[in-house]
């Protein structure tokens, strides 16, 4: 029997917020998975597969995507890691490890954060939680965007067509596609987990594709300058979705070993 065969999906209702996840695996210690933005568990199923055999394998719809129910009002990071924290309670998991791409990796780094007695050990795959270093270029262009969108809330003529217009060709992909969970966009993607990151005392694994438009490489070599504990392993011609197709074996090979390097690993 293969060690992945008693894969069960379960929706799990709490907090009102219900959550649809997939177990697989049923040896090693806990493995949460959550994944990025706009996307859903089955982006991580191939490599919560190649996990199965090491580890308790626990891929998560977040709030709002996949199967799972949408959050109540416009949630951060912080209500997020929760919701998660919710989860490890109903599942009866006393510590677990995680993984968390992009959003995913915000929420995995509150989590060992607010709940350190929870967390054994981070994975962080492209992930986001820093301010983009910008030019001085860079940034005159954003204020001006801002002013813009400001001066246009309170425009007493064609207030709605004129925002309307702004985000058509000023926002980013994420936000025009977010639709309920824009306010969540908004609110979680200002956050700056610099600080927060400091404070972390666990060991983490960085893996981060070099070359990455959305979260670029240089936040990975930040995030390890930060971590009391990491490792950083930078992946030549590798984008945001460095995990995909082939580079899942790749990605779980590097997880592979650094778990086995944990305390009460097998």
């Amino acid at each position: 029997m293969i060690p992945w065969a008693d894969k069960q999906v379960k929706v799990q209702i709490m907090a009102q917020v219900q959550l649809n996840t997939i177990q697989m695996g049923n040896r090693g210690y806990p493995l949460l998975m959550l994944h990025g933005w706009g996307q859903n568990l089955q982006s991580l199923q191939p490599m919560g597969e190649l996990l199965a055999p090491i580890a308790k394998v626990h891929i998560i719809d977040l709030p709002g995507f996949g199967k799972s129910a949408p959050p109540p009002s416009d949630w951060d990071t912080i209500q997020y890691a929760d919701r998660i924290y919710e989860y490890l309670e109903a599942e009866g998991i006393e510590s677990a490890d995680m993984l968390g791409h992009s959003f995913g990796g915000r929420v995995s780094i509150r989590l060992a954060h607010k709940y350190p007695q929870k967390v054994r050990s981070i994975t962080l795959i492209n992930s986001g939680g820093l301010q983009r270093v910008s030019t001085l270029k860079q940034s005159l262009r954003r204020q001006w965007v801002r002013n813009m969108r400001n001066a246009f809330k309170i425009s007493p003529l064609y207030r709605d067509e004129l925002l309307t217009w702004h985000s058509q060709n000023y926002g980013s992909r994420d936000y025009l596609n977010a639709g309920a969970l824009r306010g969540t966009l908004v609110k979680t993607v200002s956050e700056d987990l610099t600080e927060i990151a400091k404070q972390i005392l666990i060991p983490v694994l960085l893996l981060w594709g070099e070359a990455d438009t959305e979260t670029p490489v240089e936040m990975g070599h930040r995030y390890h300058s930060l971590f009391q504990q990491s490792e950083l392993i930078t992946i030549p011609n590798r984008d945001h979705f460095m995990f995909q197709t082939e580079g899942s074996h790749l990605c779980s090979y590097y997880v592979d070993k650094f778990l086995a390097k944990l305390p009460d690993a097998r």
